[in-house]
């Protein structure tokens, strides 16, 4: 700066010499009033040394790495993962950040700890407090200002970094917002896991209702028709026919062999025969039970039996399904909850790190002396060509 001031006052001399006496009296006046206004920005820079020496409340900062872990991080990872990073994570991560800066965060952290009672103390600056009866809009950017949070793109881990007036309330500050970034990223894989095993139980308890329904119309229709099993029930008469069958046939060739050499009247043949009529009749009783049941032929009877059977089979089937997929559900949910991993934890800062002072003045005097010299060239050339 002191070597643009020392061109511009070499160029107004020049310019005093090259012109008449009175163009050259009134740049070299003009040129002294300019150094003269230079004094305004060392008294602005004065003047915001002497705030910050005196009356700038020191800020504390705390300081805590996380990282979103995922249960299924464990199992074997793809190529693409191996080399390209976990994306789940990071998607995971950077939702974390969308969260910590939003109002719902804001709004948890007034209810854990005192925030707008510390930041609206009157023991702070009246520039750095916060204003008396703010908006939400107000002290969701107070708390952005206050809380600042970043992510390592490569390894996902996740920055975290509070200020308050005092170490200790920057200590609390960052703990309350661990706690509840922990809350919500639980939370997030705490509502898929149940809103996945709340189905399939639900599917599981219509599985169970469909199978003691079945279970219930089968023992009706046993208790009703007096069998167990009507295929068994079945195989059983029909035997017994058979059996039936092949005795009246024995009996009647007896009867036949007996009738040859004896008189109608002879004891064995009389026998003979009362065996084949009464065998002819019971085993015509027995084939009227295998034709007929109540009206309905026994084949009728099997068929609606074996389709109750079908159905509960089905059923146990459909249920023992519903079960095992309720337990892979629940290794699968498992996979999916997340887990806030604390790498490096916050601890109680010594000194105050903010406001950077000496930073702050440098740059504000800096930027001031640039300012002042842009200033100060434009109206030098102006002046030039107004002269011209």
């Amino acid at each position: 700066m002191d070597k643009i001031l020392v061109k511009l006052k070499k160029a107004v001399a020049l310019r005093g010499k090259s012109s008449s006496n009175g163009p050259a009296i009134r740049d070299v006046r003009t040129d002294t009033i300019t150094f003269s206004s230079y004094r305004w920005v060392l008294a602005a820079v004065l003047l915001v040394a002497l705030y910050y020496v005196f009356w700038a409340s020191d800020r504390y900062s705390t300081v805590s790495l996380l990282y979103v872990k995922s249960s299924e991080t464990g199992a074997a990872m793809s190529p693409v993962q191996f080399f390209g990073g976990n994306q789940g994570e990071g998607r995971d991560g950077a939702l974390l950040m969308v969260y910590t800066q939003s109002r719902d965060m804001l709004f948890t952290i007034e209810k854990a700890i005192r925030f707008n009672e510390h930041f609206s103390s009157g023991d702070a600056d009246l520039f750095s407090r916060m204003p008396e009866n703010p908006s939400a809009e107000e002290r969701l950017k107070f708390f952005k200002k206050h809380l600042t949070v970043s992510m390592n793109p490569d390894s996902g881990i996740i920055s975290i970094r509070t200020q308050a007036f005092t170490p200790e309330f920057s200590l609390k500050f960052i703990e309350a917002v661990i706690k509840a970034s922990e809350a919500f990223i639980n939370g997030i894989g705490h509502d898929i896991a149940k809103k996945e095993i709340l189905f399939v139980e639900k599917e599981m308890d219509r599985a169970r209702e469909k199978l003691n329904d079945s279970r219930m119309k089968l023992l009706q229709f046993q208790n009703a028709n007096g069998i167990l099993s009507a295929e068994a029930a079945g195989a059983s008469l029909q035997e017994l026919v058979s059996h039936m069958e092949a005795d009246l046939v024995r009996l009647k060739t007896d009867e036949k062999l007996l009738a040859g050499y004896l008189n109608e009247g002879a004891a064995e043949l009389v026998t003979a025969r009362a065996r084949v009529g009464v065998l002819e009749k019971q085993l015509v009783i027995e084939k009227a039970k295998l034709a007929s049941t109540e009206g309905r032929s026994f084949n009728d009877v099997g068929a609606e039996y074996q389709a109750l059977e079908m159905e509960m089979t089905f059923a146990t089937d459909v249920y023992k399904t519903a079960l095992v997929a309720l337990e892979r559900a629940r290794v699968e949910s498992y996979h999916k909850l997340k887990h806030l991993v604390v790498v490096q934890s916050p601890t109680l800062p010594d000194e105050a790190l903010y406001p950077r002072k000496l930073y702050n003045l440098l740059t504000l005097f800096i930027g001031l002396s640039l300012a002042y010299g842009i200033v100060t060239m434009i109206l030098a050339t102006i002046r030039e060509h107004r002269d011209v």
